[in-house]
């Protein structure tokens, strides 16, 4: 009886050193992971670690650094925070306030039962003040000047001139001459003429016609109307 006492009592031991530990595991669960930068990533500046630190045990997470290839590395800190983060921004890293090289970076989360998880990111080339030297293309080679052999003048060029075209043959203008009168159009031209006589007599007598008419209106007027009292004032005078 006590044989099979023991045996029953070091297996409910077993059983709840089996439950305690699944539940400690359950609460320790969490995640630490870096996302970026990623290993033997070169970094410049200030640099943005992204990844997630958390769990359900959270307590707080810190970020850091150390030289790469120590056996004992120093580790320094760059940011300790006591707030999860899942898939977002963990820390800005300046990497201009360190040397230029090659680093490791860690990732620790914190648990309140003192369990820590923790992921490191190694081959990380910090190039802050190494100047990258540009391939120096090969200049090309400047061509000699060849020296020509002188051959004294050299000849003129002759300009053809274009061949001159004859110069066109003037017409002179050939003035015909008059032909001469025919028969009718001296007749014509006579009796032309006898017309023009006669207008100019007609107008001759008809204004000779006017003359004589304007003196005799006037002798008239003046025999109807001045003689009576010329000859009244002549009689008057020898009274």
């Amino acid at each position: 009886m006590r044989g099979a006492e023991v045996w029953r009592l070091l297996t409910l031991c077993v059983l709840l050193s089996s439950l305690r530990t699944a539940s400690v595991a359950a609460q320790e669960e969490g995640l630490a992971i870096i996302t970026s930068p990623a290993p033997a990533q070169t970094l410049i500046g200030v640099v943005t670690v992204q990844g997630t630190a958390t769990s359900p045990n959270f307590q707080r997470y810190r970020l850091e650094y150390a030289v790469q290839g120590s056996l004992s590395p120093e580790w320094f800190s760059i940011v300790e925070i006591a707030q999860p983060v899942t898939n977002g921004t963990l820390a800005l890293w300046d990497t201009t306030a360190i040397p230029d090289g090659v680093y490791q970076l860690r990732l620790r989360v914190f648990l309140r039962s003192g369990a820590v998880l923790q992921t490191v990111v190694q081959g990380l080339n910090v190039v802050n003040r190494t100047a990258t030297a540009l391939p120096t293309l090969p200049q090309p080679a400047t061509p000699q000047p060849t020296a020509l052999p002188t051959l004294g003048p050299s000849p003129t060029s002759l300009i053809q001139q274009p061949p001159t075209l004859p110069p066109r043959p003037t017409v002179a203008g050939i003035v015909p001459s008059p032909a001469p009168p025919s028969e009718g159009q001296r007749a014509a031209a006579q009796a032309a003429l006898v017309i023009q006589a006669l207008q100019g007599a007609f107008c001759n007598g008809a204004l000779f016609a006017l003359f004589a008419f304007a003196v005799f209106s006037v002798y008239r007027v003046f025999y109807v109307r001045v003689r009576p009292r010329l000859r009244r004032w002549l009689s008057d005078g020898s009274e």
